[in-house]
C-alpha cells in the first residue's frame, strides 16, 4: 500500500484539484490522508508527521497540495529501486519543466541543477521504514527546508535517493526570483539548524566559519539594497538558533551517521553567490 499525505492550509481549490487527480490514478492499493492546517497551523513539517503516524502503507508519498499527478505516477514510482524517489515536475500547463531533482550546496541551500541530485521538490516518495528510522521531519523547521533536512539525514544514514522522470506531476509554481521578510527569516534559521544538527563535530567549526564569511558578504549587500531585512529577517534567524540551541543539540544526537560528510552529494557551487550571478538580486515582496 501507498499512503499519500497532503497538507492543506487555507487553499481548498488547489487541494480539491489535487485530490481529484489522486482519485484518477491507476494504482488502487493506496490511501489518501488529508491533514488540514487551516484552523490551527502547526506547520508543514508537523502536519506531514501527523499524516505519517496515521499511515498504513509500506510507502509514503508526501505531496504538495498545489499539484496534480499523472494517472500512472504510482506505477512508475514503484518501478524504482531506490529508498527515496523524486518525480519529474512540470508547471500546471505541462509545457514547462521545473527543477524537481535539485542540488544542494555545502550549507544546505538549494542550488538548482548544479550538481548531483540531493532532494526532490514538491513530492517525496519514501519507504515508511526509512522515514521512521530517520525520525521523520524536524517539526522545529515548520516550513521551508524541512524536506532538504529530511533528505540530508537520509543521505547520512546511507539510503539511496533516485529520480524517475517517467513519474510526472504538475505544480502551480511560477519560479519567481523573489522573497520577503518572513520567508528570508525562516529559510535562514532552518538552514543554520540543519547545519548544526547534521554536520559532524569534526567538520562543523569549519563549515560555520565559511558560512559566516559568506553571510557577512551577503549582509553587506543587504544593507545597501534592503536594510530592513537585517533586523526583520537575519538577526531574528540567528537569535532563534541561539534560543533553540539546546533542542538542536538534543536532535543532532539522534542523527544516524553511516556516511561521512565528504561523501555526501553536495554541489560545488555556493548557492547564494550562484543565484546572484545568474538571476541578480532577488525582489522583495
Amino acid at each position: 500500500m501507498i499512503s499519500v499525505i497532503v497538507v492543506n492550509y487555507k487553499n481548498p481549490i488547489f487541494t480539491r484539484h489535487c485530490l481529484d487527480s489522486l482519485k484518477q490514478t491507476h494504482y488502487k492499493d493506496k490511501e489518501v490522508l488529508l491533514i488540514d492546517n487551516s484552523y490551527h497551523n502547526i506547520g508543514l513539517a508537523a502536519a506531514q508527521n501527523r499524516g505519517a503516524l496515521l499511515a498504513k502503507g509500506e510507502y509514503l508519498f508526501f505531496l504538495n497540495n498545489d499539484t496534480i499527478v499523472a494517472p500512472n505516477i504510482f506505477d512508475r514510482l514503484l518501478e524504482s529501486k531506490e529508498d527515496i524517489v523524486g518525480c519529474r515536475m512540470l508547471d500546471y500547463t505541462g509545457h514547462k519543466e521545473l527543477d524537481s531533482a535539485l542540488s544542494v550546496d555545502k550549507f544546505g541551500f538549494p542550488a538548482g541543477k548544479t550538481g548531483q541530485m540531493f532532494y526532490p521538490d514538491g513530492a517525496i516518495f519514501i519507504k515508511k521504514s526509512v522515514f521512521d528510522e530517520i525520525g521523520g521531519f524536524d517539526e522545529k523547521l515548520f516550513l521551508y527546508g524541512e524536506d532538504r533536512d529530511l533528505l540530508w539525514r537520509c543521505h547520512l544514514a546511507g539510503y539511496s535517493v533516485g529520480y524517475n522522470p517517467s513519474a510526472v506531476f504538475f505544480h502551480n509554481s511560477k519560479c519567481v526570483n523573489s522573497t520577503n521578510y518572513y520567508r528570508r527569516k525562516i529559510t535562514e534559521r532552518n538552514i543554520i539548524r540543519s547545519m548544526l544538527k547534521n554536520y559532524s563535530l569534526k567538520n562543523l567549526p569549519f563549515i560555520l566559519t565559511e558560512y559566516a564569511f559568506w553571510s557577512i558578504l551577503e549582509l553587506m549587500l543587504v544593507l545597501f539594497t534592503h536594510p530592513k531585512a537585517l533586523w526583520k529577517s537575519y538577526l531574528p534567524a540567528y537569535w532563534w538558533n541561539i534560543v533553540n540551541l539546546k533542542d538542536t543539540i538534543k536532535q543532532r544526537k539522534k542523527v544516524i551517521r553511516r556516511v561521512k560528510d565528504k561523501d555526501l552529494p553536495f554541489s560545488k557551487v555556493i548557492s547564494k553567490f550562484h543565484t546572484l550571478k545568474t538571476k541578480g538580486i532577488p525582489k522583495w515582496a
